[in-house]
């Protein structure tokens, strides 16, 4: 929080060449505004000294009122009279935003007072929440003698930064003795506000939080709105969820900007993400409190959409890849199974072989045959022994595919086939040769 300082033009000093500057967000900041000729400044709330002690002199009763004696701007100055040692004040509200940037600029006079030390008159800002307290209070004292020139002097209070809480701020003026007058109050605000959006895609509306299927992008728009009366300038909006923001950019007194990025390729885990983007900028009187702005995002999940087959059919050249003229295997069990080994559902291949699993999720699947209820000397081919698609996918001793995953790009497997092997032909036995001569029989002679 910036601390603000007290800056008063000495005394004697004259109002400068030409007219000043008055007003900004200060309503009748020239005091112009009045219900009667000498009557009170319209728009302020005064609250008078009480009680007022007897035998006070009519010009010393409590009063706000104008006059034409020391006006700076226009042709009347605001006045506050109030018997001595009695505290009379009025206050002019305007407007709030927590964590803006406030400066103002007065010009303010006294007259001597027979108090001496215990004199009081200030000028300032006063910021408060919601239930009243006051947050903080900035009092400029009112020094300046209008009988030593009969001019008023210009005081102004540097930048300050309201609290959080803050839900009014006031300009206020104060003495406890006649008089304290002041003209052409100029109180100028630095601030921005944020806004983020997204988008809802099933009718395009922009809002606070939107339900966007998994796998789409999230659009979202940040808008920033100078909320103030200065021009803003580095303006940067940071959010390191979203791609696409531009760099810094600047925004003259009452401009927007709507800025938009993405977030691509949302996943279930991205569900309730509450997206934040964090602005930052800087006012003629320095860098302004960061604001922030959320939007939240609700992942559906993305339709079943995936397809996993193909066909089991019979390799009847054995050499693992399906030939025009191999035909399907019907009636064979299929088990389609998850990630863990649980079954998710089951088939039977058609008449042609072919077998089919639809509408399936994302997610990790294997594909098992039921090996056992083959025929007797059908065997389960080669696996991998072809272009994928044409050959055999499974384990020739389990009848079960490697896992896989559906999800992103990856929609369909319809390449997971079997092929069925008959047993070989039976080698014919080799040719006999031609009879071995007998052995003719020695004798003994």
């Amino acid at each position: 929080m910036l601390v603000g300082a007290l800056a008063v033009v000495t005394p004697g000093s004259a109002p400068a060449e030409g007219v000043p500057d008055c007003g900004g967000i200060a309503a009748n900041p020239s005091v112009e505004d009045a219900g009667s000729p000498g009557g009170p400044p319209s728009g302020y709330l005064f609250s008078p000294a009480a009680p007022v002690p007897r035998g006070t002199p009519p010009d010393r009763m409590p009063k706000l009122v104008t006059s034409t004696a020391h006006a700076v701007d226009g042709q009347v100055n605001a006045q506050i009279q109030t018997p001595d040692g009695r505290v009379s004040s009025a206050a002019q509200q305007v407007k709030a935003v927590p964590g803006g940037q406030y400066s103002l600029s007065v010009w303010a006079g006294r007259a001597q007072s027979g108090l001496g030390s215990h004199a009081s008159a200030t000028t300032g800002l006063r910021f408060a929440d919601r239930a009243g307290r006051v947050l903080a209070e900035k009092p400029l004292a009112v020094t300046h003698d209008v009988a030593s020139d009969g001019k008023l002097a210009q005081q102004e209070l540097p930048p300050f930064t309201a609290p959080d809480d803050t839900s009014a701020v006031s300009f206020f003026a104060s003495t406890n003795h006649n008089w304290v007058l002041w003209d052409c109050v100029h109180v100028v605000l630095a601030a921005f506000a944020v806004k983020m959006e997204v988008r809802n895609p099933a009718d395009g509306t922009w809002g606070s939080s939107a339900a966007i299927p998994a796998g789409d992008t999230a659009h979202f728009r940040v808008s920033v709105s100078n909320t103030g009366s200065q021009p803003l300038t580095g303006l940067l909006v940071k959010d390191p969820w979203c791609s696409g923001l531009p760099g810094a950019f600047d925004l003259a007194a009452n401009a927007s900007r709507g800025l938009t990025c993405d977030h691509q390729n949302l996943t279930e885990d991205d569900n309730g993400h509450v997206n934040t983007a964090k602005v930052t900028g800087t006012g003629p009187g320095g860098p302004l409190a960061e604001q922030k702005a959320s939007a939240t995002v609700t992942v559906t999940p993305q339709p079943a959409v995936g397809k996993i087959g193909d066909r089991a059919w019979k390799d009847l050249n054995r050499n693992g890849t399906q030939d025009d003229d191999e035909p399907g295997f019907p009636e064979l069990p299929v088990t389609l199974k998850d990630g863990a080994g649980g079954t998710v559902a089951t088939a039977r291949t058609n008449a042609d072989g072919s077998y089919l699993f639809d509408q399936r999720k994302d997610g990790t699947y294997q594909v098992c045959f039921d090996i056992s209820k083959l025929p007797d000397g059908l065997t389960v081919t080669e696996r991998g022994a072809g272009a994928p698609g044409l050959d055999s996918a499974v384990d020739p001793a389990t009848g079960c595919t490697s896992p896989f995953t559906l999800g992103g790009k990856e929609r369909e497997r319809m390449d997971l086939d079997i092929g069925l092997a008959p047993p070989a032909p039976a080698v014919p036995p080799a040719p006999s040769g031609p009879p071995m001569p007998a052995a003719s029989a020695s004798s003994d002679r």
